[in-house]
């Protein structure tokens, strides 16, 4: 795979030299302040270049913050990867010239509503909660190339609730920003992430979601390599360039393979 083409969220500013070596060349930093599920985001002053990754579900206060700090937004932004769609509006009131890239987790999984946001923003990250045939069935249809989550951690729900210091202080415990949780019905496990902002609950499984798809249509793969040490991260560059097959018991596929749709039990077939 070519790497220029991958996206790569940052939680390290020292690691973008490694990103570099193996010649990648587009980085996601997480925005302070309006990002959620990192421990670490960056000013824009910190960046270098890259796009900003904006998650958090903005009210009326955090709208105008954010479109103050929008007003002058240098060259070395490349872009914005938003999830409310009021940075549309924003960008458009500011006239920004950055790409614009909409990031809504579980919520791009046809080509019907994808093309008709795509008239609004520059792509969009595919859903990851749909099959590798149905990517390939939007891929022919969609009116501009999308962002595909080719590996990483993926969220699973987010609050604007600080549920894990909540809990800690209900049951007076030592607080904690990233803790790992059991679902006691399910046993499925999630990695909590918890900022002053809310929480973000992400699949306790690393997607890994190589794939043979029509690249022509992928304007970015976005790799999310959060709390993988750096390492990991070569190795991980390495396979992925190489479309190596991958063997760590940490990784799934998600649901590329099987459908999110489940028959309940004892439910007669049709």
């Amino acid at each position: 795979m070519n790497p220029n083409k991958f996206l790569v969220t940052i939680t390290d500013i020292n690691q973008i030299d490694l990103y570099k070596k193996a010649s990648v060349t587009n980085f996601l930093f997480p925005l302070k302040d309006f990002c959620v599920g990192f421990l670490k985001t960056f000013s824009i002053e910190e960046i270098e270049s890259g796009y900003l990754y904006i998650n958090r579900i903005l009210d009326t206060e955090a709208y105008q913050k954010l479109k103050e700090l929008m007003q002058e937004l240098p060259e070395k932004i490349k872009g914005l990867v938003f999830e409310d769609f009021g940075v549309i509006t924003l960008a458009h009131e500011l006239q920004l010239k950055q790409q614009l890239i909409l990031y809504q987790t579980h919520f791009a999984t046809n080509y019907q509503s994808i093309n008709e946001n795509l008239s609004y923003v520059d792509s969009i990250v595919l859903g990851t909660d749909i099959t590798n045939d149905e990517i390939k069935e939007i891929l022919l249809h969609v009116s501009k190339p999308l962002v595909y989550v080719l590996y990483g951690l993926v969220p699973a729900m987010y609050s604007r609730r600080t549920l894990l210091t909540n809990f800690e202080k209900e049951y007076h415990l030592g607080e904690q920003k990233k803790v790992l949780l059991k679902e006691q019905v399910s046993h499925e496990k999630f990695l909590a992430v918890e900022n002053e902002y809310g929480t973000m609950l992400y699949h306790d499984k690393y997607l890994n979601a190589q794939s043979s798809i029509n690249d022509a249509k992928i304007l970015f793969y976005l790799i999310n390599p959060i709390f993988l040490t750096n390492d990991e991260i070569k190795q991980l560059l390495e396979d992925l360039v190489n479309c190596a097959i991958r063997n760590d018991v940490r990784e799934d596929t998600g649901f590329l393979n099987q459908k999110t749709i489940y028959r309940l039990k004892g439910e007669k077939n049709e």
